[in-house]
């Protein structure tokens, strides 16, 4: 029963170290911060957990597989706080017999941690809170079995027992409230994201309307204008460079109106493939200048339902983009799959890529990764069309390397008779 009160107590510090560092750190907006707050949260609970372990039969009895193996799937620290956890044992308990029982399962734990980590951060929550169960699952009981390998006694099994349904318990404890709070962040992003984008659209609807009758007016008066058989063909010239700049704005202001309004007009079939080569088709030219080459991996069949304008002015927008990312040259893969339940389209490029937090401000209103010379106007338009067309998006990217834009589009069910 003493046992049982210690560890629970151990469990209950564990639980508030961390989650106050969790706090502390999403408070905190610059990058390497926050992973300081995390991992000395992490390291704190570690020290904690070594230092009040229970001497039991020459064993020392703790909870120190939880923050080593929390921070290693969901932060990337579980190599070293691995190795830090043997150290602090060696040192202050002595490299005993229960110390080189526990180093090459640490060790194998170390490089298990390293390389799961960055595909369990890409699973969902409920795929992760399993995982996480069952990698301490089997980490205490390959644990107990190396401590009766190398001679402990049997009698000690209702410890173990009691430590391991303690480990178990306190880890998916940990890992629910870790969930929630990762949750609650990203519905938090949402719900500003969605509070701009309402904001945003309502300011273009107003705008472009009262902008565009007096940029019609001066259209039509420049044309008149240069119906004058006497202007000099230098005031012709300036004529012509005011008419185009009108139509310049006039494009930005479309570009307004469709993020603001983009109902889709016209329902009707979209045969994914073709669409996808007019565009590539139109954007040659401008390929050719950043010495760009498209590679197209298409599938024979793959048609959604939409309005044909708005899905050509999303992907037109993308896949410039693309190309204005790679102004020294590259390739631009544009593959499309169907699965028979929904089209993919993938766009990836060898340009500059994106950094974390370039990512998660990807198709907000006026936001661009392309300085002053961008707008962010193209990008949110085709955002809001691909989302009109019940399509989603995903983004993959790394500095240097390249981006990968996934769209997912519900297939076209043929008995719509459309």
């Amino acid at each position: 029963m003493e046992l049982i009160k210690h560890l629970l107590f151990n469990l209950s510090i564990l639980l508030v170290i961390l989650f106050v560092f969790k706090l502390w750190a999403d408070r905190y907006f610059p990058a390497q911060f926050p992973r300081i707050l995390n991992f000395s949260g992490l390291f704190l609970s570690l020290m904690i957990c070594i230092w009040f372990s229970i001497p039991e039969q020459g064993i020392m009895v703790d909870l120190r597989q939880i923050p080593i193996v929390i921070g290693g799937l969901y932060f990337g620290f579980g190599p070293w706080l691995a190795v830090s956890a043997m150290l602090i044992r060696g040192l202050f308990f002595g490299f005993d017999t229960g110390w080189w029982t526990g180093l090459p399962i640490y060790i194998s734990l170390a490089v298990f941690l390293w390389f799961t980590h960055p595909w369990f951060l890409r699973q969902s929550a409920k795929k992760r809170f399993h995982f996480s169960m069952g990698t301490i699952t089997f980490t205490s009981l390959i644990s107990i079995s190396g401590l009766f390998l190398m001679g402990h006694p049997f009698n000690g099994i209702p410890i173990w027992l009691i430590v391991f349904l303690v480990q178990v318990i306190g880890l998916g404890m940990i890992v629910y409230l870790l969930e929630a709070l990762m949750q609650n962040d990203f519905l938090r992003e949402q719900i500003v994201k969605a509070q701009k984008m309402e904001m945003a659209s309502h300011m273009s609807a107003a705008i472009s309307h009262e902008v565009r009758n007096p940029m019609t007016a001066a259209q039509g008066f420049l044309k008149l204008v240069s119906e004058d058989v006497t202007l000099t063909d230098k005031t012709k010239q300036y004529i012509g460079i005011a008419s185009t700049e009108l139509k310049a704005a006039e494009q930005v202001i479309q570009d307004y109106l469709t993020f603001a309004k983009p109902e889709v007009k016209d329902i009707e079939r979209i045969w994914v493939d073709q669409e996808l080569n007019r565009v590539i088709q139109t954007l040659q030219p401008l390929a050719n200048m950043n010495s760009v080459k498209f590679i197209t991996e298409n599938t024979s069949i793959n048609c959604i339902i939409g309005d044909k304008g708005h899905f050509r002015q999303s992907f037109l927008n993308i896949l410039k983009n693309s190309i204005e990312s790679m102004p020294n040259g590259g390739t631009l893969t544009i593959k499309t799959v169907d699965t028979h339940q929904f089209v993919k389209v993938s766009v990836q490029d060898t340009g500059f890529g994106m950094s974390a937090a370039q990512l998660k401000r990807l198709g907000e209103p006026y936001y661009s990764t392309k300085g002053k010379n961008g707008t962010g106007l193209g990008l949110m338009v085709a955002y809001s069309i691909i989302r009109n067309l019940k399509g989603s998006i995903k983004v993959n990217s790394e500095l240097g390397k390249g981006t990968e834009f996934i769209f997912t589009f519900p297939e076209h069910i043929k008995e719509t008779g459309i």
